[in-house]
């Protein structure tokens, strides 16, 4: 019996030593980079952006402009990620939504390291609860109409959708942001 509890120790221990951490979020410098590469042909630029607020906040925030219709935000202490933003206003025609898309894209592999398969996975599923959601808000009448749905991902990464009659949202929170 000692044998076989040893045997399945050192089994349970190997099978134990595969499994990774936690997804690690990457840093804002390397997001930033590494969205910039992703997203090279819409041509995202970064900016510092003006904040006015009555509470003190030592978060830096960035605007993110394209030529392809989507836009965004970028939130970040130090080099800590603390949210993203990408936004492109509705009716949105064929090519924008193609370009929010793939900007989505390039943002989970640039916070994540996903593969573009696994985001368009991901991203298909809450875009569609997201318009599902909107749909019923419409239909009750209420008197904000929206849809909002979220994921959380391994690493307390949460990522969502959100859809209005003018605008629809993607948003990635880090740990730090919640």
């Amino acid at each position: 019996m000692g044998l076989r509890s040893t045997v399945l120790a050192l089994a349970l221990a190997g099978w134990g030593a595969g499994v990774g951490p936690a997804m690690a979020l990457s840093g804002c410098d390397a997001f930033t980079n590494a969205l910039k590469t992703g997203a090279s042909d819409m041509g995202a630029e970064f900016s510092r952006a003006i904040v006015v607020s009555r509470t003190r906040s030592d978060a830096n925030v960035y605007d993110i402009s394209t030529r392809a219709d989507v836009d965004g935000t970028l939130s970040c202490r130090g080099d800590e990620f603390i949210r993203f933003e990408a936004r492109v206003s509705e009716p949105a025609n064929a090519r924008t939504t193609t370009n929010f898309e793939r900007f989505q894209s390039a943002a989970l592999k640039a916070a994540l390291g996903w593969d573009p398969g696994k985001s368009r996975g991901v991203l298909k599923g809450l875009a569609g609860d997201a318009r599902e959601y909107l749909s019923a808000s419409r239909q009750r009448g209420d008197v904000y109409v929206a849809g909002k749905t979220e994921e959380h991902v391994p690493g307390g990464v949460t990522l969502g959708m959100m859809a209005t009659n003018s605008d629809r949202t993607f948003v990635i929170v880090g740990p730090a942001g919640e």
